[in-house]
């Protein structure tokens, strides 16, 4: 059986989708499915975990043998304390990837992929913001939530002390970082310099289309029966995915309206602040200078 020998971490809605897109496509590459079987983060309850034992995690790569590279792309695993300690442990040379975003624009997508699968029902950014303090005590959680950190957003973008987390484990030589702003701007250099970390030759990829661009709900309720009913069927079918949730649920979605994308200003200048902290560790750590990520 194949082993991964990278992984890519996340964070979540910082480009990891068109990552593994791109990389999946590479002749040189295989990338499991599902593009995140959540195994390591065991410290999270996850809403699917593809593999519960060594032996189902190693079956997602039936059929890796003879490729230059091999991964997958587990976003919780940024925010888990004990996905990377133990994978390590199973591969000890093992690769990281990790995307970095502003965390003042990132809460905006985490929040509405939140609203998106049915398991946020505050709509507005603003009061989900500022139920955080309360949602720590295991208040003002919706129905049937699975793990109240999920709502604590602030947490899920702090970038920073992950970062932090995954260099007390791994040598820098070892993670390679992508930053959002380079992905839109310069996406052929990014895939350039990813290819060179994993150590697979240059596919010459020209479309770099960004993946999984941000949709929010017609309906939060709408979307919350959605959830109700992937329940039903993981229940009766739970190693399968026949795709009807996710129909139903492009059906019920519409592209954000111009005043629905990013945050307002008043809001911004309240998470510049929250952030602070978690920027200044970036910039110390990356030695990046994010002074756009402070306006």
């Amino acid at each position: 059986m194949t082993t991964p020998d990278f992984w890519l971490i996340g964070a979540p809605k910082c480009g990891s989708t068109s990552l593994y897109r791109w990389l999946s496509a590479h002749p040189d590459v295989f990338m499991c499915t599902p593009k995140e079987p959540n195994f390591f983060s065991q410290d999270i309850a996850v809403y699917h975990r593809a593999a519960h034992t060594w032996d189902e995690y190693l079956r997602l790569f039936d059929g890796a043998s003879g490729f230059l590279a091999v991964g997958e792309a587990s976003t919780s695993y940024s925010r888990s304390r004990v996905a990377v300690p133990a994978i390590l442990e199973r591969q000890p040379e093992a690769r990281f990837v990790f995307c970095l975003r502003d965390p003042a624009e990132m809460i905006a997508s985490v929040h509405g992929q939140m609203l998106r699968s049915g398991r946020e029902n505050v709509r507005d950014l603003r009061e989900a913001f500022r139920l955080e303090p309360r949602r720590r005590l295991g208040e003002s959680l919706p129905e049937r939530t699975q793990d109240s950190r999920d709502y604590l957003y602030s947490d899920t973008c702090a970038l920073g002390s992950q970062l932090s987390r995954l260099y007390e484990n791994v040598d820098r030589s070892r993670v390679q970082l992508v930053f959002m702003e380079d992905l839109r701007v310069e996406p052929r250099k990014v895939w350039r310099e990813l290819q060179e970390f994993i150590g697979i030759p240059d596919d010459g990829r020209s479309d770099f289309v960004p993946e999984n661009s941000r949709t929010i709900p017609r309906s939060v309720v709408a979307a919350r029966g959605v959830r109700a009913l992937q329940r039903v069927k993981n229940r009766l079918i739970p190693r399968r995915s026949i795709g009807i949730g996710n129909i139903i649920r492009r059906i019920l979605e519409r592209a954000p309206r111009t005043e629905e994308k990013g945050v307002s200003a008043e809001l911004r200048t309240e998470l510049v602040s929250h952030f602070s902290g978690e920027v200044d560790k970036l910039e110390h750590l990356t030695g990046r200078d994010l002074t756009a990520w402070r306006k």
